[in-house]
Protein backbone atom coordinates (compact mmCIF):
# COMPACT_ATOMS: atom_id res chain seq x y z
CA UNK A 1 0.00 0.00 0.00
CA UNK A 2 1.59 3.08 -1.26
CA UNK A 3 0.39 6.40 0.38
CA UNK A 4 1.54 10.11 -0.53
CA UNK A 5 3.89 11.46 1.66
CA UNK A 6 2.72 14.83 1.28
CA UNK A 7 -0.79 13.51 2.85
CA UNK A 8 0.62 12.16 6.22
CA UNK A 9 3.32 15.25 6.27
CA UNK A 10 -0.36 17.51 6.29
CA UNK A 11 -1.83 14.75 9.10
CA UNK A 12 1.01 15.26 11.20
CA UNK A 13 1.32 18.72 10.72
CA UNK A 14 -2.80 18.82 11.61
CA UNK A 15 -2.06 16.82 14.82
CA UNK A 16 0.76 18.89 16.01
CA UNK A 17 -0.58 22.09 15.71
CA UNK A 18 -4.35 20.93 17.50
CA UNK A 19 -1.75 19.44 20.26
CA UNK A 20 0.22 22.49 20.06
CA UNK A 21 -3.27 24.28 20.74
CA UNK A 22 -4.77 22.05 23.32
CA UNK A 23 -1.48 21.98 25.53
CA UNK A 24 -2.36 26.06 25.63
CA UNK A 25 -6.05 25.28 26.59
CA UNK A 26 -4.98 23.09 29.24
CA UNK A 27 -2.03 25.86 30.62
CA UNK A 28 -5.24 28.53 30.22
CA UNK A 29 -7.72 25.73 31.95
CA UNK A 30 -4.91 25.34 34.91
CA UNK A 31 -4.98 29.09 35.55
CA UNK A 32 -8.85 29.75 35.53
CA UNK A 33 -8.74 26.85 38.08
CA UNK A 34 -6.20 28.00 40.20
CA UNK A 35 -7.92 31.39 40.01
CA UNK A 36 -11.41 29.59 41.11
CA UNK A 37 -12.67 31.44 37.55
CA UNK A 38 -15.22 28.86 36.49
CA UNK A 39 -16.63 30.82 33.97
CA UNK A 40 -14.29 30.58 30.81
CA UNK A 41 -14.12 26.82 31.51
CA UNK A 42 -17.19 25.65 30.14
CA UNK A 43 -15.38 27.18 26.97
CA UNK A 44 -12.25 25.94 26.86
CA UNK A 45 -13.88 22.35 27.78
CA UNK A 46 -15.82 22.81 24.50
CA UNK A 47 -12.88 23.73 22.39
CA UNK A 48 -10.85 20.91 24.41
CA UNK A 49 -13.76 18.39 22.71
CA UNK A 50 -13.26 20.01 19.56
CA UNK A 51 -9.56 19.00 19.30
CA UNK A 52 -9.62 16.05 20.91
CA UNK A 53 -12.11 15.10 17.68
CA UNK A 54 -9.87 16.66 15.15
CA UNK A 55 -6.95 14.10 16.46
CA UNK A 56 -8.92 11.42 17.12
CA UNK A 57 -10.31 11.23 13.18
CA UNK A 58 -7.14 11.00 11.99
CA UNK A 59 -6.03 7.95 14.45
CA UNK A 60 -8.72 6.73 12.72
CA UNK A 61 -6.88 7.04 9.61
CA UNK A 62 -3.82 5.81 10.43
CA UNK A 63 -5.38 2.86 11.91
CA UNK A 64 -6.77 2.06 8.77
CA UNK A 65 -3.72 2.01 7.13
CA UNK A 66 -1.97 -0.14 9.69
CA UNK A 67 -4.87 -2.64 9.72
CA UNK A 68 -4.43 -2.55 6.02
CA UNK A 69 -0.91 -3.41 6.12
CA UNK A 70 -1.27 -5.79 9.04
CA UNK A 71 0.57 -4.04 11.57
CA UNK A 72 0.20 -3.04 15.58
CA UNK A 73 -3.02 -0.41 15.08
CA UNK A 74 -1.05 1.91 17.86
CA UNK A 75 1.86 4.47 17.93
CA UNK A 76 4.13 1.65 17.84
CA UNK A 77 2.65 0.64 14.51
CA UNK A 78 2.85 3.91 12.91
CA UNK A 79 6.27 4.26 14.16
CA UNK A 80 7.03 1.06 12.28
CA UNK A 81 4.92 1.58 9.58
CA UNK A 82 7.27 5.03 8.88
CA UNK A 83 10.55 2.86 9.23
CA UNK A 84 9.85 0.79 6.32
CA UNK A 85 9.88 3.11 3.58
CA UNK A 86 12.72 5.60 2.65
CA UNK A 87 10.11 8.59 1.68
CA UNK A 88 8.79 7.78 5.13
CA UNK A 89 11.36 7.66 6.74
CA UNK A 90 12.06 11.43 7.32
CA UNK A 91 8.52 11.45 9.00
CA UNK A 92 9.59 9.85 11.81
CA UNK A 93 10.95 12.62 14.02
CA UNK A 94 8.23 14.79 13.42
CA UNK A 95 6.09 11.01 15.14
CA UNK A 96 8.02 10.99 17.62
CA UNK A 97 7.39 14.54 18.72
CA UNK A 98 3.94 14.55 18.28
CA UNK A 99 4.04 11.21 20.59
CA UNK A 100 5.87 13.17 23.60
CA UNK A 101 3.77 16.45 22.80
CA UNK A 102 0.88 14.36 23.51
CA UNK A 103 2.01 12.53 26.59
CA UNK A 104 2.91 15.80 27.78
CA UNK A 105 -0.74 16.84 27.27
CA UNK A 106 -2.03 13.80 29.11
CA UNK A 107 0.05 14.52 31.74
CA UNK A 108 -1.25 18.27 31.91
CA UNK A 109 -4.71 16.92 31.89
CA UNK A 110 -4.02 14.78 34.97
CA UNK A 111 -2.95 17.43 36.76
CA UNK A 112 -5.93 20.05 36.36
CA UNK A 113 -8.44 16.96 36.84
CA UNK A 114 -6.25 16.44 40.32
CA UNK A 115 -6.98 20.26 40.77
CA UNK A 116 -10.73 19.91 39.95
CA UNK A 117 -10.79 17.16 42.07
CA UNK A 118 -9.42 18.83 45.32
CA UNK A 119 -11.74 22.30 44.51
CA UNK A 120 -14.54 20.10 44.82
CA UNK A 121 -13.28 18.53 47.75
CA UNK A 122 -12.76 21.79 49.00
CA UNK A 123 -16.04 23.58 48.54
CA UNK A 124 -17.94 20.44 49.52
CA UNK A 125 -15.94 19.94 53.03
CA UNK A 126 -16.84 23.95 53.02
CA UNK A 127 -20.57 23.39 52.29
CA UNK A 128 -20.56 20.80 54.85
CA UNK A 129 -19.43 23.24 57.73
CA UNK A 130 -21.93 25.63 56.24
CA UNK A 131 -24.44 22.72 57.01
CA UNK A 132 -23.19 21.65 60.08
CA UNK A 133 -22.11 18.47 59.47
CA UNK A 134 -18.77 16.73 59.66
CA UNK A 135 -18.25 13.94 57.57
CA UNK A 136 -16.30 10.96 59.10
CA UNK A 137 -14.51 8.30 57.37
CA UNK A 138 -16.45 6.29 55.32
CA UNK A 139 -16.99 2.44 55.99
CA UNK A 140 -17.74 -0.42 53.90
CA UNK A 141 -20.98 -2.83 54.50
CA UNK A 142 -21.19 -6.38 54.79
CA UNK A 143 -21.68 -6.21 50.93
CA UNK A 144 -18.61 -4.14 50.16
CA UNK A 145 -20.82 -1.25 49.76
CA UNK A 146 -18.97 2.35 50.56
CA UNK A 147 -21.42 4.07 53.00
CA UNK A 148 -21.16 7.58 54.53
CA UNK A 149 -21.45 8.65 57.86
CA UNK A 150 -22.08 11.74 58.95
CA UNK A 151 -22.74 13.58 61.95
CA UNK A 152 -24.00 17.27 62.45
CA UNK A 153 -23.95 19.92 64.75
CA UNK A 154 -25.94 22.73 65.58
CA UNK A 155 -23.37 26.09 64.32
CA UNK A 156 -25.61 28.56 65.72
CA UNK A 157 -28.96 28.69 67.24
CA UNK A 158 -31.68 31.19 66.38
Amino acid sequence: MSLDTTLLRQMLAQDSSAIEQLKQLLLEEREQIAQRKQDRLAIIAEQKTSLVEQLSHNSKQRMKVLSALNLPTNAQGWDLFLQRNTLTMPLREEWQQLVRNFEECQTMNGINGKLIARSQQTLNHMLNLIRGKVATASLYTAQGLKSEQTSSFTVAKA
